[in-house]
């Protein structure tokens, strides 16, 4: 057939991956996800590194502002002298540790308290240093104070000298002689423009011991809130242009597999689908790969009913012709009757009256049967399967016809058929048996796997091998001058096929046989 073919090379030109359309859109929504999720990572990676790049220029200017005030407090009270408690060996300031993603956020860094009166000499020491602190808090906008053992504040870039910041966790670490460094939430109301990065509400502190010959005389606390993204980016102008460049070709490339693989495929099969609705079915164009799952399987089934629709146009051509060819040798021979009926009639003896009438009754009963049985195999045709479950022997004996002898090659399986399909099957081939010179026919069952075979067999002179290929088409008949319409085996064939099954001729060394192959019924099996 034509269909082969096209077939082989569909199967030729398919595609080697093809995924399924729910994979297909749930990774382009995925993809398309994953830009602002990545972006936000992104942003919130940046955001950690500026909080490490502060916190390490925090615990810089801390060691050098515990550098200068160990050297003004040699210089005030000399090796030896002033208070403080002892420290041990004391902790080095720490290097960066913060992480904006475990690190945990304080509360807003409580305000000093009131507070006893501060060491006089680590007062003393702080108000040499008042002017180096505001000096370097100006250049570098970070918060300075200094206190002493006690955690009262004896040098400071505010307005807090005398106050206590004790009660503050990073300041109780350094006096216990370790150095702390601490994220807090920062009260203030960023710009909206701003609300994007968290490191506008965020705030930096960094808390570090002062130990003079072992013994702890005070602490540092620097703070600072870290630069934000928008200002981290600031000049940043063509790196940003490049980032904006990468997520619009991510864009289109997702929008370019969109099209690809659903977009295109659907605008191909929308336009097969219009060639068939204008009745175009040999331009179906089926061999296109499709790289999508269902809409391969849509596109094999479209192109299934465009070769359903070509077999169905050219069967109802070449049965149009053979109704016609049919209908016609009849009703012209009818037709010359009646003219010369028309024209002779005064003239004709009864006997030759007689004649034509009998001719013309002839070719009524004719047209009859062929009315009839055209009407059967348009039933045939437009058939639907069957819920009955039948036993194909019971229905074989309840023919009863003599001339037929029925034989089991053991328990017959129930099949799902229609009882009066598989009767008009069996009456249609022992009345061409029996019609064609045959005087017995044999009926056997047998069953293999999940199917059972009902073979016909009859003792006459058989099919010669020029007419077997074409003893299923329609109005194909040898004994055209006996009657016979052609149209017994094809209804046979219908009736068969829409229970699932097929008819076929089977060799024989004599006579003529026929194996009907039905589908057995599982569960009817299973409950007999």
């Amino acid at each position: 057939m034509d269909g082969k073919p096209a077939n082989a090379e569909r199967a030729r030109v398919r595609p080697r991956l093809r995924l399924r359309l729910r994979t297909v859109l749930l990774t382009l929504s995925l993809s398309v996800l994953v830009l602002p999720v990545a972006s936000l990572q992104v942003l919130r990676i940046y955001e950690s590194v500026l909080i490490r790049q502060t916190e390490g220029s925090l615990v810089a200017q801390s060691a050098f502002t515990v550098a200068i005030y160990r050297s003004a407090f040699h210089r005030e009270v000399g090796n030896g002298g002033g208070s403080g408690v002892a420290a041990g060996d004391g902790q080095p300031a720490p290097g960066a540790t913060l992480d904006l993603a475990v690190s945990e956020l304080l509360p807003p860094f409580a305000p000093a308290r009131p507070a006893q009166e501060a060491d006089p000499v680590a007062l003393r020491v702080g108000t040499t240093l008042g002017d180096v602190l505001r000096d370097a808090s100006a250049a570098t906008g970070a918060k300075v104070r200094v206190f002493d053992a006690n955690g009262v504040v004896v040098a400071t870039t505010e307005d807090d000298v005398g106050l206590s910041l004790a009660h503050n966790v990073e300041v109780g670490l350094a006096l216990a002689g370790r150095s702390a460094s601490r994220l807090r939430r920062v009260a203030v109301d960023p710009a909206p423009i701003a609300a994007i990065s968290r490191n506008t509400a965020i705030g930096v502190h960094v808390a570090s011991p002062i130990v003079v010959d072992e013994r702890l005389v005070g602490g540092v606390l620097v703070s600072r809130s870290p630069s934000t993204i928008l200002g981290a980016l600031s000049g940043k102008y063509w790196l940003l242009a490049q980032a904006a460049t990468l997520v619009a070709a991510v864009v289109v490339g997702i929008a370019l597999v969109a099209a690809r693989t659903l977009v295109l495929p659907i605008r191909r099969l929308r336009r097969a689908a219009g060639r068939l609705a204008r009745q175009e079915t040999d331009r179906f164009d089926g061999g296109r790969p499709y790289r999508v799952i269902e809409l391969a399987e849509l596109a094999a089934s479209v192109q299934a009913m465009a070769e359903s629709l070509q077999e169905r146009a050219r069967y109802v051509r070449d049965f149009a012709r053979h109704v016609n060819h049919e209908f016609k040798t009849p009703i012209a021979a009818m037709r010359g009757a009646v003219e010369l009926l028309r024209e002779h009639i005064d003239t004709m003896t009864k006997e030759e009256t007689r004649g034509f009438l009998a001719n013309l009754d002839v070719d009524i009963e004719r047209l009859e049967r062929l009315t009839l049985r055209l009407l059967e195999l348009a039933d045939a045709d437009m058939a639907r399967p069957s819920h009955e479950v039948i036993d194909v022997m019971d229905v074989a004996k309840a023919l009863d016809r003599p001339e037929v002898h029925i034989a089991s090659d053991g328990p017959a399986a129930p099949v799902r058929m229609a009882r009066a399909s598989l009767e008009a099957v069996l009456q249609n081939l022992i009345d061409n048996a029996l019609e064609g010179g045959a005087k017995t026919v044999d009926l056997r069952a047998s069953a293999a796997g999940d199917r059972l075979f009902l073979d016909v067999s009859d003792d006459g002179p058989g099919v010669s091998p020029g007419n077997r290929a074409r003893i299923f088409e329609p109005f194909f008949t040898t004994r055209r001058d006996a009657g016979g319409t052609g149209l017994g085996l094809p209804i046979s064939r219908s009736l068969v096929r829409h229970a699932g099954g097929d008819i076929e001729l089977s060799a024989a060394p004599e006579g003529a046989s026929f194996r009907i192959t039905l589908p057995t019924d599982a569960t009817a099996s299973g409950a007999s």
